[in-house]
Protein backbone atom coordinates (compact mmCIF):
# COMPACT_ATOMS: atom_id res chain seq x y z
CA UNK A 1 0.00 0.00 0.00
CA UNK A 2 1.26 3.46 -0.88
CA UNK A 3 2.10 5.16 2.44
CA UNK A 4 0.98 8.48 0.91
CA UNK A 5 -2.51 7.18 0.25
CA UNK A 6 -5.09 9.74 1.50
CA UNK A 7 -6.80 8.75 4.74
CA UNK A 8 -10.29 10.03 3.82
CA UNK A 9 -10.28 8.12 0.54
CA UNK A 10 -8.93 5.00 2.27
CA UNK A 11 -11.80 5.05 4.77
CA UNK A 12 -14.39 5.49 2.01
CA UNK A 13 -12.97 2.70 -0.15
CA UNK A 14 -12.62 0.31 2.80
CA UNK A 15 -16.31 0.80 3.61
CA UNK A 16 -17.21 0.32 -0.05
CA UNK A 17 -15.23 -2.93 -0.26
CA UNK A 18 -17.02 -4.25 2.82
CA UNK A 19 -20.44 -3.34 1.39
CA UNK A 20 -19.68 -4.81 -2.04
CA UNK A 21 -18.20 -7.97 -0.55
CA UNK A 22 -21.27 -8.62 1.60
CA UNK A 23 -23.72 -7.81 -1.19
CA UNK A 24 -21.92 -10.10 -3.60
CA UNK A 25 -21.92 -12.94 -1.05
CA UNK A 26 -25.65 -12.45 -0.50
CA UNK A 27 -26.44 -12.42 -4.25
CA UNK A 28 -24.32 -15.50 -4.84
CA UNK A 29 -26.08 -17.39 -2.03
CA UNK A 30 -29.47 -16.40 -3.44
CA UNK A 31 -28.48 -17.59 -6.91
CA UNK A 32 -27.23 -20.88 -5.49
CA UNK A 33 -30.46 -21.36 -3.56
CA UNK A 34 -32.84 -20.35 -6.38
CA UNK A 35 -31.43 -20.02 -9.87
CA UNK A 36 -33.68 -17.50 -11.64
CA UNK A 37 -33.33 -14.81 -14.30
CA UNK A 38 -33.67 -12.08 -11.66
CA UNK A 39 -31.14 -13.72 -9.32
CA UNK A 40 -28.64 -14.02 -12.17
CA UNK A 41 -29.21 -10.39 -13.16
CA UNK A 42 -28.57 -9.13 -9.63
CA UNK A 43 -25.46 -11.30 -9.26
CA UNK A 44 -24.10 -9.92 -12.55
CA UNK A 45 -24.66 -6.35 -11.34
CA UNK A 46 -22.78 -6.98 -8.09
CA UNK A 47 -19.96 -8.67 -10.01
CA UNK A 48 -19.65 -5.62 -12.28
CA UNK A 49 -19.55 -3.33 -9.26
CA UNK A 50 -16.76 -5.37 -7.70
CA UNK A 51 -14.84 -5.31 -10.98
CA UNK A 52 -15.25 -1.53 -11.14
CA UNK A 53 -13.90 -1.28 -7.60
CA UNK A 54 -10.88 -3.42 -8.51
CA UNK A 55 -10.27 -1.25 -11.58
CA UNK A 56 -10.46 1.86 -9.41
CA UNK A 57 -8.05 0.45 -6.82
CA UNK A 58 -5.68 -0.50 -9.62
CA UNK A 59 -5.86 3.04 -11.03
CA UNK A 60 -5.14 4.40 -7.54
CA UNK A 61 -2.18 1.99 -7.21
CA UNK A 62 -3.52 0.62 -3.95
CA UNK A 63 -1.64 -2.62 -4.49
CA UNK A 64 0.98 -3.81 -6.95
CA UNK A 65 -1.39 -6.30 -8.55
CA UNK A 66 -5.05 -7.15 -8.38
CA UNK A 67 -5.01 -9.08 -11.63
CA UNK A 68 -5.68 -12.50 -10.13
CA UNK A 69 -8.74 -11.39 -8.16
CA UNK A 70 -10.05 -9.44 -11.14
CA UNK A 71 -9.53 -12.42 -13.43
CA UNK A 72 -11.65 -14.66 -11.20
CA UNK A 73 -14.55 -12.20 -11.07
CA UNK A 74 -14.32 -11.52 -14.81
CA UNK A 75 -14.47 -15.26 -15.51
CA UNK A 76 -17.57 -15.57 -13.31
CA UNK A 77 -19.22 -12.67 -15.13
CA UNK A 78 -18.39 -14.03 -18.58
CA UNK A 79 -19.90 -17.41 -17.68
CA UNK A 80 -23.36 -15.81 -17.80
CA UNK A 81 -22.91 -14.01 -21.13
CA UNK A 82 -24.65 -16.56 -23.33
CA UNK A 83 -27.58 -16.97 -20.94
CA UNK A 84 -27.96 -13.20 -20.61
CA UNK A 85 -27.95 -12.83 -24.40
CA UNK A 86 -30.55 -15.57 -24.72
CA UNK A 87 -32.82 -13.86 -22.18
CA UNK A 88 -32.50 -10.58 -24.09
CA UNK A 89 -33.28 -12.33 -27.39
CA UNK A 90 -36.37 -14.01 -25.96
CA UNK A 91 -37.57 -10.73 -24.47
CA UNK A 92 -37.16 -8.88 -27.77
CA UNK A 93 -38.66 -11.70 -29.82
CA UNK A 94 -41.78 -12.27 -27.71
CA UNK A 95 -43.80 -9.24 -28.94
CA UNK A 96 -42.51 -9.72 -32.51
CA UNK A 97 -43.95 -13.24 -32.73
CA UNK A 98 -47.42 -11.73 -32.88
CA UNK A 99 -46.60 -9.90 -36.11
CA UNK A 100 -44.23 -12.55 -37.45
CA UNK A 101 -45.79 -15.95 -36.59
CA UNK A 102 -43.20 -17.70 -38.75
CA UNK A 103 -40.53 -16.60 -36.25
CA UNK A 104 -41.98 -18.89 -33.58
CA UNK A 105 -39.64 -21.65 -34.74
CA UNK A 106 -36.73 -19.37 -33.85
CA UNK A 107 -38.35 -18.71 -30.46
CA UNK A 108 -38.45 -22.47 -29.79
CA UNK A 109 -34.73 -22.74 -30.64
CA UNK A 110 -33.93 -20.00 -28.14
CA UNK A 111 -36.05 -21.62 -25.44
CA UNK A 112 -34.23 -24.93 -25.87
CA UNK A 113 -30.93 -23.07 -25.59
CA UNK A 114 -32.16 -21.31 -22.44
CA UNK A 115 -33.06 -24.63 -20.77
CA UNK A 116 -29.68 -26.11 -21.63
CA UNK A 117 -27.75 -23.10 -20.31
CA UNK A 118 -29.79 -22.94 -17.11
CA UNK A 119 -29.05 -26.60 -16.43
CA UNK A 120 -25.32 -26.12 -17.00
CA UNK A 121 -25.01 -22.88 -15.02
CA UNK A 122 -27.19 -24.02 -12.11
CA UNK A 123 -24.77 -26.89 -11.55
CA UNK A 124 -21.76 -24.60 -11.97
CA UNK A 125 -23.00 -21.90 -9.61
CA UNK A 126 -23.78 -24.41 -6.86
CA UNK A 127 -20.12 -25.49 -6.92
CA UNK A 128 -18.84 -21.90 -6.72
CA UNK A 129 -16.80 -21.24 -3.58
CA UNK A 130 -16.28 -17.79 -2.10
CA UNK A 131 -13.90 -18.44 0.80
CA UNK A 132 -10.66 -17.59 -1.02
CA UNK A 133 -12.05 -14.48 -2.64
CA UNK A 134 -13.55 -13.35 0.65
CA UNK A 135 -10.09 -13.64 2.19
CA UNK A 136 -8.55 -11.49 -0.56
CA UNK A 137 -11.24 -8.83 -0.31
CA UNK A 138 -10.96 -8.69 3.47
CA UNK A 139 -7.19 -8.23 3.13
CA UNK A 140 -7.82 -5.29 0.79
CA UNK A 141 -10.28 -3.84 3.25
CA UNK A 142 -7.73 -4.05 6.09
CA UNK A 143 -5.05 -2.38 3.97
CA UNK A 144 -7.40 0.49 3.20
CA UNK A 145 -8.36 0.84 6.87
CA UNK A 146 -4.67 1.07 7.77
CA UNK A 147 -4.23 3.75 5.11
CA UNK A 148 -7.11 5.67 6.65
CA UNK A 149 -4.94 6.20 9.72
CA UNK A 150 -2.06 7.72 7.74
CA UNK A 151 -1.42 11.23 6.50
CA UNK A 152 -0.97 12.32 2.91
CA UNK A 153 0.08 15.51 1.17
CA UNK A 154 -2.63 14.87 -1.42
CA UNK A 155 -6.34 14.95 -0.55
CA UNK A 156 -8.62 12.02 -1.21
CA UNK A 157 -10.89 14.05 -3.48
CA UNK A 158 -7.88 15.18 -5.54
CA UNK A 159 -6.84 11.59 -6.14
CA UNK A 160 -10.40 10.41 -6.78
CA UNK A 161 -10.97 13.27 -9.25
CA UNK A 162 -7.80 12.35 -11.10
CA UNK A 163 -8.95 8.71 -11.39
CA UNK A 164 -12.35 9.83 -12.69
CA UNK A 165 -10.77 12.10 -15.30
CA UNK A 166 -8.47 9.32 -16.48
CA UNK A 167 -11.39 6.88 -16.79
CA UNK A 168 -13.47 9.46 -18.66
CA UNK A 169 -10.52 10.14 -20.96
CA UNK A 170 -10.73 6.57 -22.29
CA UNK A 171 -14.47 7.02 -22.87
CA UNK A 172 -13.94 10.32 -24.69
CA UNK A 173 -11.37 8.74 -26.99
CA UNK A 174 -13.82 5.99 -27.96
CA UNK A 175 -16.60 8.56 -28.53
CA UNK A 176 -14.41 10.25 -31.14
CA UNK A 177 -14.01 6.89 -32.91
CA UNK A 178 -17.73 6.12 -33.13
CA UNK A 179 -19.01 5.55 -36.66
CA UNK A 180 -22.69 5.21 -37.51
CA UNK A 181 -22.00 2.39 -39.94
CA UNK A 182 -19.92 0.34 -37.49
CA UNK A 183 -21.90 -0.69 -34.41
CA UNK A 184 -18.78 -2.25 -32.93
CA UNK A 185 -17.50 1.27 -32.23
CA UNK A 186 -20.72 2.04 -30.35
CA UNK A 187 -20.44 -1.19 -28.38
CA UNK A 188 -16.86 -0.40 -27.35
CA UNK A 189 -17.99 3.04 -26.20
CA UNK A 190 -20.81 1.47 -24.18
CA UNK A 191 -18.48 -0.96 -22.39
CA UNK A 192 -16.05 1.84 -21.49
CA UNK A 193 -18.84 4.20 -20.42
CA UNK A 194 -20.38 1.51 -18.23
CA UNK A 195 -17.09 1.21 -16.37
CA UNK A 196 -16.97 5.00 -15.94
CA UNK A 197 -20.55 4.99 -14.61
CA UNK A 198 -19.78 2.32 -12.01
CA UNK A 199 -16.62 4.11 -10.89
CA UNK A 200 -18.62 7.36 -10.63
CA UNK A 201 -21.19 5.52 -8.52
CA UNK A 202 -18.45 4.26 -6.19
CA UNK A 203 -16.99 7.75 -5.73
CA UNK A 204 -20.31 9.62 -5.52
CA UNK A 205 -20.13 10.33 -1.74
CA UNK A 206 -16.92 12.32 -2.30
CA UNK A 207 -18.52 14.69 -4.83
CA UNK A 208 -21.77 16.39 -3.72
CA UNK A 209 -22.45 17.64 -7.25
CA UNK A 210 -22.40 14.08 -8.55
CA UNK A 211 -26.06 13.59 -7.74
CA UNK A 212 -28.33 10.56 -7.96
CA UNK A 213 -30.05 12.32 -10.85
CA UNK A 214 -26.74 12.60 -12.71
CA UNK A 215 -26.15 8.87 -12.23
CA UNK A 216 -29.62 8.10 -13.60
CA UNK A 217 -28.83 10.24 -16.63
CA UNK A 218 -25.64 8.24 -17.13
CA UNK A 219 -27.64 5.03 -17.04
CA UNK A 220 -30.10 6.41 -19.60
CA UNK A 221 -27.21 7.33 -21.91
CA UNK A 222 -25.80 3.83 -21.55
CA UNK A 223 -29.23 2.30 -22.25
CA UNK A 224 -29.40 4.06 -25.63
CA UNK A 225 -26.33 2.14 -26.70
CA UNK A 226 -27.55 -1.06 -25.04
CA UNK A 227 -30.63 -1.13 -27.27
CA UNK A 228 -28.40 -1.22 -30.34
CA UNK A 229 -26.31 -4.07 -28.96
CA UNK A 230 -29.38 -6.10 -27.96
CA UNK A 231 -30.75 -5.89 -31.52
CA UNK A 232 -27.34 -6.85 -32.91
CA UNK A 233 -27.25 -9.91 -30.66
CA UNK A 234 -30.71 -11.01 -31.85
CA UNK A 235 -29.78 -10.51 -35.53
CA UNK A 236 -26.61 -12.57 -35.03
CA UNK A 237 -28.55 -15.35 -33.27
CA UNK A 238 -31.09 -15.51 -36.08
CA UNK A 239 -28.33 -15.76 -38.69
CA UNK A 240 -26.63 -18.50 -36.69
CA UNK A 241 -29.88 -20.45 -36.37
CA UNK A 242 -30.27 -20.42 -40.15
CA UNK A 243 -26.60 -21.22 -40.72
CA UNK A 244 -26.81 -24.35 -38.57
CA UNK A 245 -30.16 -25.29 -40.12
CA UNK A 246 -31.96 -24.96 -36.79
CA UNK A 247 -34.68 -22.93 -38.52
CA UNK A 248 -35.44 -22.45 -42.23
CA UNK A 249 -34.33 -19.16 -43.76
CA UNK A 250 -37.90 -18.17 -44.67
CA UNK A 251 -38.85 -18.41 -40.97
CA UNK A 252 -36.75 -15.36 -40.14
CA UNK A 253 -36.57 -13.48 -43.47
CA UNK A 254 -39.36 -11.01 -42.68
CA UNK A 255 -38.18 -10.78 -39.08
CA UNK A 256 -34.72 -9.80 -40.30
CA UNK A 257 -36.16 -6.84 -42.16
CA UNK A 258 -37.94 -5.60 -39.04
CA UNK A 259 -34.82 -6.03 -36.88
CA UNK A 260 -32.69 -4.05 -39.33
CA UNK A 261 -35.32 -1.30 -39.32
CA UNK A 262 -35.30 -1.18 -35.52
CA UNK A 263 -31.52 -1.16 -35.46
CA UNK A 264 -31.50 1.92 -37.72
CA UNK A 265 -34.00 3.62 -35.42
CA UNK A 266 -31.87 2.90 -32.35
CA UNK A 267 -28.71 4.09 -34.10
CA UNK A 268 -30.40 7.30 -35.27
CA UNK A 269 -31.63 8.00 -31.73
CA UNK A 270 -28.19 7.41 -30.23
CA UNK A 271 -26.29 9.45 -32.80
CA UNK A 272 -28.69 12.35 -32.23
CA UNK A 273 -27.84 12.32 -28.52
CA UNK A 274 -24.29 10.93 -28.59
CA UNK A 275 -22.71 14.24 -27.59
CA UNK A 276 -24.64 14.21 -24.33
CA UNK A 277 -21.55 12.33 -23.19
CA UNK A 278 -19.78 15.63 -22.54
CA UNK A 279 -22.38 16.45 -19.89
CA UNK A 280 -20.80 13.70 -17.80
CA UNK A 281 -17.27 15.09 -17.93
CA UNK A 282 -15.90 15.01 -14.36
CA UNK A 283 -15.26 18.76 -14.50
CA UNK A 284 -19.06 19.17 -14.44
CA UNK A 285 -19.24 17.90 -10.87
CA UNK A 286 -15.67 18.11 -9.55
CA UNK A 287 -14.78 21.49 -8.06
CA UNK A 288 -11.72 23.19 -9.48
CA UNK A 289 -10.03 22.88 -6.10
CA UNK A 290 -10.36 19.08 -6.40
CA UNK A 291 -7.88 18.83 -9.29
Amino acid sequence: MNTEFPAELGAHLAGSIRTLRRRYRKRLARCQEKFSENAVHELRIETRRLLAMLDLLDALRVRDSLKKTRRVFKKRLDAFDELRDTHVQLSLLKPLCRDFPEAREFDLVLRRRERRLIGELRHQIKRTKQVRLERRLKALEKELHRAAGEKSAQSGTDLAASALRTTFGHVADLRRRVRRGDTRTIHRLRVSFKRFRYVSELLQPLFPRLTARRLREMQAYQTMMGGIQDIEVLIAAAKQAVQFVLVPAQAVRALHGELFRRRRTHIDAFMAGANLLWEFHPDKFVHKTES
